[in-house]
């Protein structure tokens, strides 16, 4: 045998004995159990607790008959008692008024703000509406959605417009 064969041969014996011993390495490591823990979910929910009221600058009125003018503030206002656990839980309650239906012009011309009390301090807001969390759980939150009817209407602009509050609803979302 020539000595380049010799060398083949020697290369394939060492490549079989390091793949045939390769499953015998062995190489140091450890583990331990116990150093994790268990995480639950939190929850946000409002549950209405008592009726809601509609009222104007002089008192109560019947929202479904109610004709505003420009300048006209509407309020409707509840309470609801909130749930909101969660260790970093930021949420905004506000009003969706996506689902009030009616006069487009009358729609654009009304305003809406949101602000709301808990124990009879107010709750911080922001541009989503009043800002609850968990130091609120359990606790009855007083809600008041004013309604603003745009003071510089004018002309015809919305005159004898209707718009359907029946679908207003109060939301609270996390942020």
């Amino acid at each position: 045998m020539n000595s380049k064969m010799k060398g083949a041969i020697a290369a394939g014996a060492a490549t079989v004995l390091l793949a045939g011993g390769a499953g015998t390495m062995a190489a140091f490591n450890a583990g331990t159990g116990g150093v994790g823990g268990s995480v639950g979910a939190g929850s946000l929910a409002l549950a209405a607790a008592g009726s809601p009221a509609w009222t104007d600058e002089h008192g109560a009125i019947d929202v479904a008959t109610y004709r505003a003018v420009p300048g006209d503030v509407v309020t409707y206002t509840a309470s609801f008692v909130v749930t909101a656990k969660g260790t970093n839980l930021k949420a905004n309650l506000g009003a969706d008024s996506g689902a009030i239906t009616g006069d487009p012009a009358l729609k654009a011309a009304m305003a809406t703000a949101v602000t709301a009390t808990a124990n009879g301090v107010s709750l911080p807001s922001n541009s989503g509406g009043a800002v609850v969390t968990p130091a609120h759980n359990g606790k009855t939150v007083n809600v008041k959605v004013v309604f603003t009817f745009d003071p510089t209407t004018a002309g015809a602009v919305a005159q004898t417009a209707q718009l359907d509050l029946s679908n207003f609803t109060i939301t609270l979302k996390q942020v």
